[in-house]
């Protein structure tokens, strides 16, 4: 019961939140400010966390991992609809921890909860295209490249 409260308050506050406002830096790491972002592969060594602490929320509903975001939300107060993304259960882990990985930290796709490398790269690949993950690619050693900004 305090669960599903707390599921339906986080909904609420989601649904009435504006989108973040980024910085130059923040945006260049997501899809909203990549202009090559379709070019760019999600590859196991992707280095990857949420944009802003909050902007996305995890809710099991009907049998399904369902994530709750502000990305999309107008400026105006309940100007658009909330647009959650549909996953399967077994995908809740990964998405938990995609969720929970915030400034400065970073967690690599590979490490990500999943049985399979192509689900851990369907679910951050998902994330990224609404626009709440940010990414930046790993060298061959797992070592941040640097990015130029």
């Amino acid at each position: 019961m305090v669960d599903a409260t707390c599921d339906l308050m986080a909904k609420r506050f989601i649904s009435e939140r504006q989108p973040p406002a980024l910085t130059a830096s923040e945006t260049a790491l997501t899809s909203i400010g990549d202009d090559t972002a379709n070019a760019k592969p999600i590859l196991p060594n992707t280095l990857c966390r949420l944009i802003r602490p909050g902007v996305g929320r995890l809710v099991l509903e009907d049998g399904k991992a369902v994530v709750f975001h502000c990305a999309d939300n107008s400026r105006e107060y309940l100007g658009n609809p909330v647009s959650p993304l549909e996953f399967e259960m077994d995908d809740g882990p990964a998405l938990e921890q995609l969720l929970t990985t915030n400034e400065p930290d970073w967690i690599v796709v590979n490490d990500l909860y999943h049985d399979t490398i192509e689900d851990k790269i369907a679910i951050t690949q998902a994330l990224y295209d609404e626009g709440i993950l940010a990414i930046k690619q790993a060298d061959e050693n797992g070592r941040e490249e640097d990015q130029k900004e």
